[in-house]
C-alpha cells in the first residue's frame, strides 16, 4: 500500500494468491489481464486508488472487496458475477453516479455492505440510487445473509421502508447518513434508537426541524432497549433543526459537531423533559462522556444547556460564528483542572457571561483564540 506504483503492465501468474493490497496508488495503466491468473484471490483492497477494472468480476473466488475512498464512478454490471462476495466496502466513494439494478441483490451471500457517504448527486436514471433510493432499499431487504451495513439515504420514505422491515432487528448499522429529507418535518426518536450498534450518525441538508420525543413513555422505551448506547459521533449540518434535545439519550457520545443550522436556538431544550418522570431524568446526565463539542455558524443559538454540566471527559469545545451564545454550561471545577481547551474568536470570548468571577478566572487559561 502507498508504494507509488503507477503501472501494472504485467499479467502475473499467482494461482495461489489469496490476499492483495493495492491501496493508495494512482495507476496510469493497468493491464486488462492483470487478474486473469488469480483464481484463488479472496481479498482485494483497492481503497484510495483509481477506478477498478471491470475484469475483476472474472475473479469469482473473491470474498472481500474494499473500494472505499476510491475514484470509481460506476459499479460495473459485471460485478453481479462476484457471487462469492461476502464483504463489499463502497464507503466515501463520492464519485459513484451509477449502480446498476440487480448487482447488489445478486450478491446472495453478502454479509457486510458499507455504503456510508457513497454516491454523487445527481445519479444516472438507471442507478438504484436514483430518485428516492427505494430500489436500493428493496435490494437490501433481499440480502438474507446481511449482518452489517452502513448507508447514506436521501429519502424519508425509503428510510421508513427500511425501519418497517425486520432488518433493524438483526442487522447492525454502525454508520448512517440521512440527507436531503425534504418531504418530512420530524422523525421519531425511537426509529433511530432501534438501529442496532449505531456508532456514527450524520444529518445533513434536511428540512427536518426535530427528532421528536413524544412523551416520557417513549424515553423509557429507548432506555429499555439501550437505544443509542453505541452512538459515539453525531454530525448535524445545514438542516432546520430547532434543537437537538434527543442527544441526552445517548450516554456514550464522544463527538458532537453542529454547523449551519440557522433555526437552532438550543442544543438541549430542558422544556422538552416535561413529561419525562423525575426518576428517569435523575439517571440521565447529558454529554457525560463527550470529548469534543464543535459549534459553527449557528447564528440563533443561545444556549447549549440551561444548567452547568460536569463534562468529566471534555477535551475541546470549539465555538465559531455563534454570536448569540453568551454563556457556556461549564462547571467551575472543570476549569480548575485545566484539561479542556476552548476555542473561539477573542471578541466572542470577551463578551461571554459567567456566573461569577471565580468561574471566569478558572476557564481563562483554557481559552485558545482562533
Amino acid at each position: 500500500m502507498t508504494n507509488h506504483i503507477e503501472n501494472l503492465v504485467e499479467s502475473p501468474v499467482c494461482p495461489r494468491l489469496r490476499t492483495l493490497f493495492l491501496s493508495s496508488n494512482i495507476f496510469h495503466r493497468v493491464n486488462s489481464d492483470f487478474f486473469q491468473s488469480m483464481a484463488s484471490l479472496r481479498v482485494l483492497k483497492w481503497s484510495y486508488s483509481n477506478p477498478l477494472l471491470f475484469e475483476i468480476s472474472k475473479v469469482v473466488s473473491l470474498q472481500h472487496l474494499d473500494l472505499s475512498h476510491s475514484r470509481i464512478e460506476s459499479l460495473p454490471i459485471e460485478f453481479k458475477c462476484l457471487v462469492n462476495l461476502k464483504c463489499l466496502n463502497l464507503e466515501y466513494t463520492y464519485g459513484i453516479s451509477r449502480i446498476p439494478p440487480k448487482v447488489i441483490s445478486n450478491l446472495k451471500i453478502l454479509e457486510t455492505l458499507r455504503m456510508y457517504e457513497c454516491a454523487a448527486l445527481p445519479q444516472a436514471r438507471d442507478s438504484i440510487l436514483f430518485g428516492d433510493c427505494r430500489v436500493l432499499v428493496e435490494e437490501l431487504l433481499g440480502l438474507e445473509h446481511l449482518s452489517v451495513f452502513t448507508i447514506t439515504l436521501n429519502n424519508f420514505h425509503a428510510f421508513q421502508r427500511l425501519l418497517g422491515s425486520c432488518m433493524p432487528q438483526y442487522v447492525s448499522t454502525p454508520s448512517l447518513c440521512l440527507s436531503h429529507f425534504n418531504n418530512s418535518k420530524s422523525l421519531g426518536v425511537f426509529s433511530l434508537a432501534s438501529l442496532r450498534h449505531l456508532q456514527t450518525l450524520q444529518l445533513t441538508y434536511n428540512d427536518l426541524d426535530e427528532i421528536k420525543i413524544d412523551n416520557g413513555g417513549e424515553v423509557k422505551r429507548v432506555l429499555e432497549i439501550s437505544g443509542f448506547h453505541s452512538l459515539k459521533n453525531v454530525y448535524i449540518s445545514r438542516s432546520k433543526f430547532r434543537h437537538a434535545t434527543w442527544l441526552f439519550l445517548a450516554p456514550n457520545l464522544k463527538r458532537v459537531e453542529i454547523d449551519n443550522c440557522q433555526d437552532m436556538k438550543e442544543i438541549i431544550d430542558s422544556e422538552k423533559f416535561g413529561e419525562v418522570p423525575a426518576e428517569v431524568m435523575a439517571n440521565l446526565i447529558p454529554f457525560a462522556r463527550l470529548e469534543r463539542l464543535i459549534l459553527e455558524e449557528l447564528k440563533n443559538l443561545k444556549t447549549v444547556h440551561s444548567k452547568a454540566l460536569p463534562f468529566p471527559h471534555l477535551k475541546e469545545m470549539s465555538v465559531d460564528r455563534c454570536p448569540l451564545l453568551k454563556k457556556l454550561p461549564l462547571d467551575c471545577n472543570r476549569g480548575l483542572e485545566r484539561k479542556i481547551v476552548i476555542k473561539g474568536q477573542r471578541r466572542w470570548w470577551n463578551e461571554l457571561q459567567w456566573d461569577d468571577e471565580a468561574t471566569q478566572n478558572a476557564f481563562l487559561p483554557c481559552f485558545k483564540p482562533f
